[in-house]
């Protein structure tokens, strides 16, 4: 057998290497699909086919997210910018985001902020945090001051001691949760600035039934009759915002108007925090006594309810007062319709053998009334000046 030149060999190895270098990034390709993987280094050459994409299926069950809502973009403020400052629970992060808006684009306000979210009265750890009202103010060096608290203190109150703890509602219970308020009260009136605490609005916790929410709103209100004498007493300004979120028959509503007058999504789904439309009207209602007192001017002082005084026991059981004498001393003209014509026998104004006319007061005789006259004498009554029936009855 003749044996094949060395030039044939060399070039029979160098198509064999070729062959492996080409086939190489198709071997995972094939170990997966021998027969496919064989075509596809062939006609393809060496490169694997492409991947089907992957779909994925959103998940019924889960909760979209929510968009980021926009950064509150402020302007820069000046160095002598007079400084907010709120202090409170979670409500009241979401109420110093509000004021953050409202005074976004004044040069000469700042919002600073010193608050807890579990935040609660109702335990004396937290009532003690209260304590450094005047140190968190000396360090904002703040010029106005305002609080909101209380959404978190619907439970009992320990005293310690092997004592029963006091539930809410109870005259107990009332009775120590005001000490406390004014303890903290007190702190804020003692810094000497102008502050201004702003009361609950109505919630609708998710977590709880249709009873425990009606009795939840009860409880808030309460705080609310509990905070606005004491605030009014040290000189604060109490906020009411109750009636701000609520809709016409004074219940929770998620739904409202917002600054600008639009109906807006104004709670967020747990029943208790706020939306950004929300937020700023929560604000709404705070940014306008500071800005006038910022100027100079005095606070708007709110309506007084008039005070009606009760009547006596005399007044309400004895006997009704006399009538006033009447204006006339004869009774009017009573013309029948349906009976006979008045004339010499009934002795009527208007009549064949009526004596004198009956006057009215002021000496206007009844027979020169409109009604005497289609009524008794039959004649109709005038036009308005003007209409077409006058015009005519002035021609000769």
């Amino acid at each position: 057998m003749r044996r094949p030149s060395p030039r044939i060999l060399r070039v029979a190895a160098a198509a064999i290497a070729a062959l492996l270098v080409v086939a190489q990034p198709t071997a995972s390709a094939w170990a997966q699909d021998p027969i496919s993987g064989f075509f596809n280094m062939i006609f393809r050459g060496g490169q694997p086919a492409p991947r089907a994409q992957r779909i994925e299926i959103p998940d019924g069950n889960a909760q979209p997210r929510r968009p980021a809502e926009p950064r509150v973009v402020e302007t820069p403020k000046s160095p002598d910018a007079q400084t907010v400052l709120v202090l409170g629970d979670i409500e009241a992060v979401g109420l110093a985001n509000g004021l953050q808006m409202a005074f976004a684009e004044e040069p000469s306000l700042q919002v600073a902020t010193k608050t807890k979210n579990t935040l609660a009265l109702t335990r004396e750890s937290d009532s003690d945090w209260f304590g450094q009202t005047e140190k968190w103010v000396a360090d904002a060096k703040a010029d106005f001051l305002v609080a909101m608290v209380g959404i978190n203190d619907w439970q009992s109150i320990s005293l310690g001691g092997g004592v029963k703890p006091l539930e809410p509602g109870g005259e107990d219970w009332n009775r120590v949760y005001g000490e406390r308020l004014d303890r903290w009260i007190g702190a804020l009136k003692a810094t000497g600035k102008p502050f201004w605490w702003v009361g609950l609005p109505p919630t609708a916790d998710a977590d709880l039934g249709p009873t425990k929410r009606a009795a939840f709103a009860a409880f808030l209100s309460s705080l609310n009759d509990l905070a606005r004498p004491r605030v009014e007493a040290a000189g604060g300004h109490f906020v009411d915002v109750w009636a701000a979120f609520t809709d016409e028959e004074g219940h929770y509503t998620q739904m409202g108007p917002d600054v600008d007058g639009q109906v807006k999504r104004l709670r967020m789904n747990d029943g208790i925090l706020f939306t950004r439309a929300g937020r700023r009207k929560l604000a709404f209602f705070v940014e306008g006594g500071i800005l006038r007192l910022k100027r100079g001017e005095a606070p708007i002082a709110e309506p007084e309810t008039p005070q009606i005084q009760p009547k006596v026991e005399e007044d309400i059981v004895g006997a009704p007062p006399a009538l006033p004498p009447p204006p006339w001393s004869v009774a009017g003209p009573v013309t029948p319709l349906d009976g006979p014509t008045p004339g010499a026998e009934t002795g009527l104004a208007g009549g064949a053998t009526a004596v004198a006319p009956i006057a009215l007061p002021g000496g206007y005789p009844v027979a020169a009334t409109p009604a005497a006259r289609l009524l008794v004498e039959g004649m109709p009554l005038d036009p308005p000046a003007g209409r077409v029936d006058a015009m005519a009855r002035r021609r000769p």
